[in-house]
């Protein structure tokens, strides 16, 4: 039997190799000794194979030894196995956007995020709305800073910590 090198061989374009795949592994029983929950672990290892930001993330969270940054970093993979569980079984068509269009989306998430600011600041402020949505401060504040568009189950987590409506929210990044 011929043994290709390990790290040259992944699961495809944004996967682990089966050296980062073994590696998370491990991380995944240090996360299981401290206490995160089993069906969490096992779902980010699970995805971590096919995902190589959720491995990046769990290694984040093996190296620091900060609890701010291990909460930050365990709440950002949830984030991702959030988003893969709504993602389509199946490739969807995604429509075209021109540069003139892009523009104009760009324009709308700069004036969502700014009211959503405005909100967000009425109740009390990122740190606030931060531990009542479960979100870490750090990655709340780089969502509203960020010129990407915010998650959905962020939006939710934010409307939920604010005691609104989902569409109250998720309507301003709609289009």
């Amino acid at each position: 039997m011929e043994v290709t090198n390990p790290d040259m061989t992944t699961n495809q374009d944004f996967g682990t190799s089966s050296e980062q795949f073994l590696h998370a592994a491990q991380i995944a029983v240090k996360m299981r000794k401290a206490e995160l929950p089993a069906e969490f672990v096992a779902s980010a290892l699970a995805h971590s194979r096919a995902n190589r930001g959720i491995y990046e993330l769990m290694a984040m969270w093996e190296e620091d030894g900060d609890n701010d940054e291990r909460v930050a970093a365990v709440a950002d993979i949830q984030e991702l196995l959030d988003d893969a569980e709504a993602a389509p079984q199946h490739p969807t068509a995604k429509p075209r956007v021109g540069v003139v269009e892009l523009d104009d989306i760009v324009a709308k998430v700069v004036a969502a995020k700014t009211k959503l600011r405005a909100l967000i600041d009425r109740n009390g402020g990122i740190s606030v709305v931060a531990r009542r949505s479960g979100i870490p401060q750090p990655s709340l504040s780089r969502m509203l800073s960020s010129g990407s568009m915010p998650r959905r189950t962020t939006l939710y987590k934010i409307a939920a910590a604010l005691d609104l409506d989902e569409t109250d929210i998720a309507s301003d990044f709609t289009w």
